[in-house]
C-alpha cells in the first residue's frame, strides 16, 4: 500500500505533483509499458474540438495501460516541458502499425521507448511515447 503525502499541487491540465513515495517512471531514461493498443480518433486542427465541427481527425495510436503509472518530474529541464503527472491510463504512441510489426489493435503488449510530455494540440495523452519498440511476448 501506497502512502500519500501532502495533497497534490494542481500544476496545468491533468499535471500534478505526486509523492515522492511513488516509484514514477523517468523522462530521461526509456522506459517500458504494458497495456492495450487502441486507435483513437481525436479532433485536430483548425480547432482540436470537434471532428463533428470541421476539425480534421486525427488517428493515433494508444496503450490503454494495465496499470496507471506516473512520470517524475526532470529537475534538469529548465523549460519546464518535463513536469511530474499523475495517474497516467493512456499513452499516445507515435509510431504506426507497420512501425510496431503489424500487430493487431486490441492486443495486450509491452512496449519501451522514449517519453515525453504532450506540449502540442497533436499530443493526445498527458504523455507521448517515442522511438517505441515492442518487446517480445513471453
Amino acid at each position: 500500500m501506497r502512502s500519500v503525502t501532502a495533497a497534490a499541487l494542481l500544476l496545468a491540465g491533468s499535471t500534478i505533483a505526486v509523492s515522492a513515495a511513488e516509484a514514477c517512471l523517468s523522462y530521461t531514461n526509456r522506459i517500458g509499458l504494458t497495456g492495450r493498443l487502441i486507435h483513437r480518433t481525436y479532433p485536430g486542427p483548425p480547432n482540436y474540438k470537434s471532428v463533428a465541427r470541421g476539425d480534421r481527425p486525427e488517428k493515433v495510436l494508444v496503450l490503454a495501460l494495465a496499470e496507471p503509472v506516473c512520470m517524475a518530474q526532470d529537475k534538469a529541464d529548465r523549460d519546464g516541458m518535463s513536469p511530474a503527472i499523475a495517474r497516467i491510463t493512456q499513452v499516445q504512441l507515435a509510431a504506426t502499425l507497420r512501425d510496431l510489426g503489424g500487430i493487431k489493435i486490441g492486443r495486450t503488449l509491452r512496449v519501451t521507448g522514449e517519453a515525453f510530455a504532450a506540449h502540442t494540440g497533436h499530443h493526445h495523452t498527458p504523455i507521448v511515447l517515442d522511438d517505441v519498440r515492442v518487446e517480445p511476448g513471453p
